[in-house]
């Protein structure tokens, strides 16, 4: 089913007597806000249950390949800004897979942030030429609109070596990334499960609050 279409489908519920107290008609934006939540909670399950029994096809099916230039290249190390914020999943698993875009077979093993100074001292790096990336928050621009997160490339090739210019990296796609024509990928009861926890979300939003500007108003 097309996002556009589970948007309509869950605004017709909510203006329908089985919405019970919760009856109303809402903004799209309002619903896609719910959504959203309600989408990280079945992605994060799919993943739990992927690990479970060793199938995150499901993962896959949400995710998406994009084409990210390599930046600022020094020696063997250089930075790629990630088009939007990972998914938040333990192990960074909203990041798939990063390779190389001119040689996809070439693909970079995940590193924590602080494992190359490990490394360095125990001359690891010096046995193994596959390049790696670590995920970090993108400290070298704050402002509004700009990434907000970024991959440390390190053990890249240096001339008169092939350069890696670009870089693929298959991403999990959060909610806001889908576009609203585009087919939404639901496990099975998905679109039930979607529909159960944006009440529950709405239900947490609707709570009445201190905070004027936090207040969700129902729409009679």
């Amino acid at each position: 089913m097309k996002k556009i279409h589970l948007i309509e489908s869950i605004s017709s519920f909510l203006s329908s007597d089985n919405a019970g107290d919760l009856k109303g008609v809402y903004h799209p934006e309002e619903i896609k806000v719910w959504m959203s939540s309600a989408f990280n909670s079945i992605i994060y399950n799919a993943w739990r249950n992927g690990k479970k029994y060793n199938e995150l096809s499901q993962i896959d099916a949400w995710s998406k390949i994009y084409e990210i230039d390599v930046a600022d290249q020094v020696g063997k190390k250089a930075h790629a800004l990630l088009p939007f914020s990972p998914v938040q999943l333990p192990d960074n698993a909203g990041i798939r897979q990063i390779s190389d875009t001119a040689d996809p077979s070439n693909v970079f093993a995940p590193m924590e942030a602080t494992a190359g100074v490990v490394f360095a001292a125990l001359e690891v790096n010096d046995a193994d030429s596959t390049p790696v990336y670590s995920l970090e928050q993108n400290y070298l621009s704050t402002g509004a609109g700009e990434a907000s997160h970024l991959l440390r490339l390190d053990k890249l090739p240096i001339a008169p070596a092939t350069l890696i210019t670009s870089i693929d990296a298959l991403l999990v796609q959060n909610f806001d990334q889908i576009d609203d024509y585009d087919d939404m990928s639901l496990p099975e009861n998905g679109e039930d499960d979607l529909m159960k926890m944006v009440i529950e979300v709405m239900r947490g939003k609707l709570t009445p609050d201190t905070s004027d500007d936090m207040v969700i108003d129902k729409k009679e």
